[in-house]
């Protein structure tokens, strides 16, 4: 709702995976570096491009939150 207030509808949001936290160190190292990867994708990707792949995109919300 915030991005499209501010005629953004297609701004870029970058999805974490939970649990991130491992008690496999391999495991943590790798999902940071995924996570870190898509956010420099995302920063450094040409604006149009980013609106095209984003225009459309649906995050669903999570099993386990609540309403309020």
């Amino acid at each position: 709702m915030t991005a499209e207030g501010i005629g953004r509808a297609s701004l870029p949001i970058v999805v974490v995976p939970h649990p991130v936290g491992d008690r496999d160190e391999a495991l943590v190292k790798k999902r940071g570096e995924e996570i870190a990867e898509e956010c420099v994708r995302v920063l450094t990707t040409p604006v149009a491009e980013l609106e095209r792949e984003f225009k459309d995109k649906k995050y669903p919300l999570p099993d386990a939150l609540m309403p309020r």
